[in-house]
C-alpha cells in the first residue's frame, strides 16, 4: 500500500512541510552556504507530501554536516579583550561562536531563545535528553534531603527510575499520589508539605492520566510539569507558569527525530538556577547535537502539534468507526466531562499524538501475541517501516506492548500508534487497515 494522492499543496499536511522548507531556505543563506536546487524546489510548493518530507530531510541533514565541518570546540581569538567581548556577544546569542562549548554556545543561547518564545516562557534550557530536562529540574530546584517530592501514583518508568535511584539514596523521599484527584492532591499537599511536586500532563500509556493542576497552584509549591506527551499543544499561561514553576520536555518526541535533546522551559530565578545546574553536571546540548535542531521546526512546533491532534482525533474516529468493539483511548477522553483547567486545553487541542488501542477482553487467547502479529501485519503493508519505539514521528507508527523491557511492571498488552501528520486520506487508510488487522487477529 502507498496511500494518498500527490499534490494538494493547500492541504495542511503539506502547507506545513512547504512552511519548513522555506524557513529552511532562510538558515542556508542566513549561514552563507548555497541553497540545493531541490530545497529550492519543495519550497516553491506543488509537491506531494513524501517528495516534499524526503527533500526537506536530505536538506536539514545536509546543512547538518555543514555546520559540523567548521564547528569548533572553542573559537580562537587574538586578545583577551576580544575573547569576553565576544563571549558577551554569545550570552546574548549575538554570536554564533563559542568559548569552550560546555561553557557557552551563542548558537546554543540563540536557539534556547527562540524555543522559549515558541513555547510561551521566560527562558529555556537545551540538555541532552528529556531525562537530563527532569535532573536538571529537580537538582536545581532548591529541594535537600529529608524533602519531600509529590508525584503521581503512576508515571513514566524511566522517570520512577531516576528518583528510585538517584534521589532517594540522598533523601529526596517521594509521596505517590492520585494526581487526577483534586480532593487527594489537597489532602497530600497538606499532610506532607511538599517541597517540590512533579506530573506529567499527559501519561504514556492506555490510562492516560491528566492530571489536576488546581491544587498545585493553589498550594504554591515548586512544580515540574512534563510536556513531553503533548509538547507545544500546550499554552503555559493557561496553565501554570512563573517563577515556581518548570516545563521539561524530551526534544526528541516533536522539536526533533535527528538528534537526543530535551528542554527546560521557565521564569525567573529557577529558570536560572537550571541553566548553572546543566552547565556544572555537563547536561547542556553540545554543538553537533545542536546542529539538527531546526530553528523553522521549532519556530512552527505549535502548528506542528495541532496538525498530529487533528489527524489523532482522525484516526480514532475512523479506526472506531471501522471496528466500534475495539478499545481506544488517548489524553482527550481520559478527561471527558472534566471542566479543570488542563482538561479544558486538552479537550481544546493539546491532546498529543498518541492513541492507545487493545482488542476486546476475551477476544484472543494470547493478547500479547495477539497484538505483536496484528502490528506487524499492519506494518508490513505499507512501503516504509511502521513499527517504532518512541512517539511524535512525522509519520504513523506503532508499537505492541506486553511483558517486554520496555513496558511497564504491569505488563499490560496494547497497542500504541503514534499518529503523524500525513495527509487525511492517508490517516483514514491507516486506522482503517489497523482495523481489518485487528478483527483477523481475534478470528
Amino acid at each position: 500500500m502507498t496511500g494518498g494522492p500527490a499534490g494538494e499543496v493547500s492541504e495542511a499536511s503539506t502547507a506545513y512541510l512547504v512552511r519548513l522548507a522555506g524557513a529552511l531556505v532562510e538558515e542556508y543563506r542566513a549561514e552563507g552556504f548555497a541553497v540545493p536546487a531541490s530545497l529550492a524546489e519543495a519550497a516553491d510548493g506543488g509537491l506531494a507530501f513524501r517528495p516534499l518530507l524526503e527533500r526537506y530531510r536530505a536538506a536539514s541533514g545536509q546543512l547538518a554536516g555543514l555546520l559540523d565541518s567548521s564547528f569548533e570546540a572553542a573559537a580562537a581569538y587574538r586578545s583577551m579583550e576580544e575573547f569576553w567581548a565576544d563571549a558577551a556577544q554569545q550570552e546574548q546569542g549575538l554570536s554564533p561562536r563559542t568559548y569552550w562549548d560546555s561553557y557557552e554556545n551563542g548558537r546554543r543561547r540563540r536557539a534556547e531563545q527562540l524555543a522559549a518564545a515558541a513555547f510561551g516562557s521566560e527562558q529555556a534550557v537545551l540538555v541532552n535528553a528529556g531525562m537530563s530536562a527532569l535532573d536538571v529540574a529537580v537538582r536545581a530546584s532548591g529541594a535537600r534531603p529529608g524533602d519531600t517530592l509529590l508525584v503521581h501514583d503512576r508515571m513514566y518508568f524511566e522517570t520512577r527510575d531516576l528518583l528510585d535511584a538517584l534521589y532517594l539514596p540522598w533523601g529526596l523521599r517521594t509521596v505517590p499520589v492520585d494526581l487526577r484527584d483534586a480532593e487527594a492532591a489537597t489532602a497530600a499537599i497538606a499532610r506532607h508539605s511538599p517541597v517540590l511536586a512533579l506530573a506529567e500532563l499527559a501519561l504514556n500509556g492506555p490510562r492516560c492520566d491528566v492530571p489536576v493542576l488546581e491544587p498545585l497552584r493553589a498550594a504554591g509549591i515548586r512544580t515540574v510539569l512534563d510536556c513531553s506527551a503533548l509538547g507545544h499543544g500546550t499554552v503555559p499561561a493557561e496553565l501554570m507558569a512563573g517563577p515556581d514553576t518548570l516545563y521539561v520536555e524530551s526534544g526528541m518526541k516533536y522539536l526533533t527525530r535527528a538528534a537526543g535533546s530535551g528542554v527546560l522551559y521557565g521564569w525567573g530565578e529557577w529558570g536560572e538556577a537550571a541553566r548553572l545546574c546543566a552547565r556544572r553536571t555537563g547536561q547542556q546540548l553540545q554543538g553537533r547535537a545542536l546542529h539538527r535542531i531546526r530553528p523553522g521546526e521549532v519556530a512552527a512546533c505549535r502548528s506542528r502539534l495541532a496538525l498530529h491532534s487533528a489527524r489523532r482525533r482522525r484516526f480514532v474516529d475512523t479506526l472506531e468507526r471501522c471496528w466500534p468493539d475495539l478499545v481506544v483511548t488517548d489524553a482527550r477522553r481520559a478527561v471527558a466531562d472534566r471542566q479543570d483547567l488542563l482538561a479544558r486545553a486538552v479537550e481544546r487541542g493539546a491532546d498529543g499524538c498518541m492513541a492507545f488501542v487493545a482488542l476486546p477482553e476475551g477476544a484472543a487467547a494470547d493478547p500479547e501475541a495477539a497484538h505483536r502479529a496484528l502490528v506487524a501485519e499492519w506494518a508490513g503493508a505499507w512501503e516504509e517501516p511502521r513499527i517504532r519505539a518512541g512517539f511524535g514521528w512525522t509519520l504513523t507508527t506503532g508499537r505492541a506492548y506486553g511483558r517486554d523491557p520496555l513496558n511497564t511492571a504491569l505488563g499490560e498488552c496494547f497497542t500504541r500508534i503514534s499518529v503523524g501528520i500525513e495527509p487525511e486520506q492517508q490517516i483514514d487508510d491507516l486506522a482503517a487497515h489497523l482495523a481489518q488487522v485487528a478483527r483477523k487477529a481475534t478470528r
